[in-house]
């Protein structure tokens, strides 16, 4: 298939996709399954965006509505991110001291606080309607080339990204280079549910286990942004130097998470299992 006509075709799907979960979030922000798949159905956008770009070129059209929508990603991240904060605190130490305590109640006053904002935000978003103009067919990078000659370059492209950060990930000291690594992996990831369609051998089991690696990328992450908070809240807030329980909790549920990461990425192969070599050219 052209690029453009494979362009044309996803970029609908996923503009569809968008304004219905806009209106799900409109109508309900203080509900976490909305948020999260208003910002996973942006993400899905943006990199649709990134994608096009790299295959044809860019397109003038397209700089407001990417705009638009990264600054909507920042209040729905906070939220979002207020959201997870609270479900991993809930799950992980239903019971605990008084710091521990104090600083669940400041991750539930942060949860309401941006409710609030992203209620008047979305309410006053002209976003909500947003269309995505069809890929021009003449001129461009990939122009009548077909999609699947160009998928794989990009794709290898993106995963040396994330290589690139793996040697110091694998460094429990370096939470910084986990962090680097697991936002070129969520590049990786987009761009590559955008070009799955050009893998005949691709299936479900590729897009999970995708899906799964981020995941746990991301557990690990919510683990140091609560370590650094909670421990940052007792200190200068209660003025307290003795780790909290919920501290010692989260470090316990870090240390695993991290471990599971060891073993699928600093294994001869571990990796490839997850990018899947089909996927390279």
């Amino acid at each position: 298939m052209e690029a453009a006509a494979f362009l044309s075709k996803s970029g609908r799907t996923r503009s569809t996709r968008y304004r219905e979960c806009m209106k799900r979030a409109a109508a309900n922000p203080a509900s976490d399954e909305a948020v999260h798949d208003l910002r996973v159905a942006i993400r899905r956008v943006l990199a649709w965006i990134a994608v096009r770009d790299a295959l044809l070129g860019p397109d003038r059209r397209l700089r407001e509505p990417r705009l638009s929508l990264k600054a909507l990603m920042s209040p729905l991240g906070k939220l979002r991110d207020a959201h997870v904060k609270r479900d991993w605190i809930r799950n992980v130490v239903p019971q605990g001291d008084e710091p521990s305590y104090l600083y669940s109640v400041q991750v539930a006053s942060d949860v309401l606080r941006w409710e609030a904002r992203v209620r008047k935000r979305l309410g006053a978003q002209p976003t909500r309607h947003l269309r995505l103009p069809a890929p021009k067919v003449a001129g461009g990078l990939g122009g009548q080339l077909e999609a699947a000659i160009l998928a794989p370059d990009l794709l290898g492209r993106l995963e040396r990204e994330v290589l690139k950060h793996l040697k110091a990930a694998l460094d429990p000291a370096h939470p910084e280079a986990l962090h680097r690594m697991r936002l070129a992996f969520k590049k990786y990831r987009y761009a590559a549910e955008v070009l799955l369609p050009l893998f005949p051998k691709a299936t479900e089991e590729t897009a999970k286990r995708l899906h799964a690696f981020q995941t746990l990328l991301g557990t690990i992450h919510d683990c140091d942004v609560i370590l650094t908070e909670a421990a940052s809240f007792r200190r200068k807030i209660l003025g307290r130097e003795k780790d909290c329980a919920l501290e010692i909790a989260f470090r316990v549920f870090r240390e695993k998470s991290f471990g599971e990461f060891r073993r699928t990425a600093g294994t001869d192969g571990g990796l490839s299992r997850v990018f899947w070599t089909a996927f390279r050219s």
